[in-house]
């Protein structure tokens, strides 16, 4: 048996390159993999709040034309119309995230704004024919909201 010069001996060197090489291109797919998965997650997280906004923003926008057909009718038959409320129950966050509610009167505009996502703005319109709508911004934390006719003011008022 004949001992080898270990400063010549390079059988092993192929081992050694070969498992930090394997070892790398693993590494270097496994964070591709997961980063992609992560965004792939962000993605689906901003469609379901898009989602839920116009849910809820479809919703209001029918509690907003109900009080103003009422009121209209009422006013053509020459009725005194009161006070009409509507209560209306927002999660205080959707998908994790808190956001405001934007009542736009000159555009007629239910504007959903996710505090802290851009991506997530949803307009949703609404339809007042006999009343105007006071332009107001709500926040998601409060979870209570009333929807108002308010007859001294001839306006509908969300608070």
């Amino acid at each position: 048996m004949k001992l080898n010069n270990f400063r010549e001996d390079d059988s092993a060197v192929s081992i050694t390159i070969g498992f930090i090489l394997t070892f790398s291109i693993t590494v270097i797919i496994l964070m591709t993999v997961l980063s992609s998965f992560y965004s792939l997650m962000d993605k689906a997280e901003e469609t379901v709040m898009r989602d839920e906004f116009e849910i809820h923003g479809n919703d209001i926008a029918v509690r907003i034309a109900t009080i103003d057909t009422m009121v209209g009718t009422a006013v053509d038959s020459g009725s005194d119309v009161g006070e009409l409320r509507y209560k209306i129950s927002l999660p205080d966050k959707i998908a994790g995230k808190t956001y405001s509610v934007e009542f736009v009167n000159s555009t007629r505009d239910i504007v959903f704004i996710s505090e802290e996502r851009s991506g997530t703005i949803v307009k949703v319109p609404y339809y007042a024919e006999n009343t105007v709508v006071l332009s107001t911004t709500i926040h998601s934390p409060k979870a209570e909201f009333v929807i108002r006719y308010d007859p001294g003011a001839e306006a509908i008022i969300i608070s």
